[in-house]
């Protein structure tokens, strides 16, 4: 049976009594994918600042901007990251403990050419026990250094494999090294020094790692069976913004961004495209929009790259400005993401400047076309202008060219879509409709407060509507449940309007725009 729509800010009733209330504002998610120095392979690793991802991942690299695109980020006010590194063909350092005439062979945790590994083995507390030994693994900085980044003790292994402390199963914690290759019969022989007193002598790696090769379109994109590269990030509950940093003087190609932007729209997210080097200047750009097959409602770019300012030299294509928007639209999501980014957000921090100067015709051009522009706002300080999607000048629907609109769109219904999963496990099924429909309708109300729909009353901002079909039984299991939503983020009353459908048998929720609410997806 369909309810009929209820008001639920009239009467005595509590409209925010029975389910959560869903947030209206939550902290942006930021994915980067790419090469970085070091670090775990195809994995996605939450960071909360530059100092902790060089920790992780390293530092700045000449074959990769991820570096740079993170430090961006959190310079122009991101809080969340989340690193998934990708390699071609990188391979691991290895190092051979000597174990009398064997060898006990270690193998760098992960691949990397910056992998400076180094071990030590003691007797120590443990010189009655002809089976036990110590292991002392390290990072350095750079071969030869003696300053040392990470440390690992494994104190009291053993060869026996049924001991404890078997060496394979104890280093199966390891973050620096794996076991490769036969164990040995005995233990590894003890590196002590030659005469007390001097240094500890450590073995270092015997064969070097590497770094891989460029980046093809299907490093980046990875399986979605074995969850690599971008599918790594099916292991995030959600995720807001992608950037791919493209690396220097190379172009990703257009298979790698049309499965970005699929992936961003089943996980209603937006791709951060950095443009071709070829857009040198803005007539290059124009004159290349005009013929390119890139354009989506689920990215946006910008032009131009940016520099460190009064270094021309250095960088003279410029830096991929990926990190630098999606710093920017973090800060700038504190207030909600229908909010259009004020000129305080925007502005270019951490010693940046434009690539080039562009005038503000040449602005209104480029925004038209898709393409948000950093513009000089006085003298040396630069904003990023636009608001717009990469969803192309012509052809498509007005709405889905607003960054702000479009973005509030996947933000809704997202939020309704994972905040309503309660139905499933209702008690009450006689009461889920009412239920599921006053959550809903108080979520949409305080974002109508919050001046994110158009329409002076609520009825001109949106509606919520449920139905639901009980077996006799009244088990929640045999509950249909439907939501249908609309809301207005342009003009009042023009709504943009979507159906839920709650599997009971599935615990899934289906999605779907009503015919004509969502028109050329992009």
């Amino acid at each position: 049976m369909a309810s009929e729509p209820v008001d639920f800010s009239a009467g005595s009733a509590d409209p925010e009594a029975g389910a959560e209330v869903i947030p209206i504002v939550s902290p942006t998610v930021v994915a980067f994918i790419g090469r970085t120095e070091r670090g775990p392979l195809n994995e996605p690793v939450v960071i909360k600042g530059f100092e902790e991802f060089s920790r992780v991942f390293g530092g700045h690299v000449a074959f990769s901007f991820v570096s740079q695109a993170v430090q961006h980020f959190f310079g122009h006010g991101g809080e969340l990251a989340v690193l998934v590194r990708v390699a071609n063909r990188a391979t691991r350092a290895t190092l051979d403990i000597p174990a009398g005439r064997e060898v006990l062979r270690l193998q760098a945790r992960q691949p990397g050419s910056r992998e400076h590994l180094r071990v030590s083995v003691d007797y120590d507390r443990v010189e009655r026990t002809l089976d036990k030994f110590n292991l002392v693994i390290q990072r350095v900085s750079r071969a030869g250094s003696q300053l040392v980044d990470d440390q690992e003790v494994f104190d009291g292994l053993s060869m026996d494999p049924t001991d404890e402390r078997f060496i394979v199963d104890a280093l199966q914690d390891s973050e620096l090294v794996r076991l490769v290759g036969p164990l040995p019969s005995h233990r590894p022989t003890a590196t002590a020094p030659a005469s007390p007193g001097q240094p500890i002598p450590y073995i270092t790696v015997k064969q070097a790692g590497s770094d891989g090769e460029d980046l093809t379109d299907y490093d980046v994109i990875g399986s979605n069976s074995e969850g690599t590269g971008l599918f790594a990030l099916d292991a995030l509950e959600r995720v807001d913004l992608v950037c791919v940093p493209s690396p220097p003087g190379r172009e990703l190609g257009s298979t790698s961004f049309l499965a970005a932007t699929r992936y961003c729209d089943r996980r209603r997210a937006l791709l951060i495209w950095d443009p071709p080097w070829a857009w040198t200047s803005a007539d290059a750009a124009v004159l290349a929009l005009r013929t390119s097959a890139h354009a989506s409602r689920h990215a946006l770019t910008y032009f131009p790259r940016v520099r460190p300012r009064g270094d021309l030299g250095r960088y003279e294509a410029g830096i991929p400005a990926c990190g630098v928007v999606a710093g920017m639209l973090a800060r700038s999501d504190h207030g909600g993401v229908w909010h259009r980014m004020p000129p305080v957000d925007t502005t270019l921090k951490g010693g940046l400047a434009p690539l080039v100067e562009i005038g503000q015709t040449q602005a209104a051009v480029l925004q038209r076309m898709g393409v948000n522009t950093f513009l000089r706002v006085q003298p040396g300080i630069a904003a990023l202008q636009g608001n717009v999607t990469f969803a192309g000048g012509t052809t498509v629907e007005a709405l889905w060219q607003s960054l702000s609109a479009s973005r509030l769109a996947a933000f809704v219904v997202r939020s309704i879509e994972t905040e309503t999963r309660w139905v499933f496990t209702a008690q009450e099924p006689a009461q889920l409709a009412v239920d599921l429909e006053r959550q809903v309708w108080v979520f949409l109300s305080r974002l109508k407060q919050h001046g994110a729909f158009a329409g002076a009353t609520p009825d001109q901002a949106f509606f919520v509507r449920t139905s639901a079909a009980l077996e006799p039984a009244g088990d929640v299991r045999d509950v249909t449940i439907s939501l249908r939503i609309g809301f207005a983020p342009r003009a009042p009353s023009e709504f943009l309007t979507y159906d839920f459908r709650y599997h009971a048998a599935s615990l899934t929720t289906e999605v779907r725009p009503v015919r004509g609410a969502e028109r050329h997806l992009g």
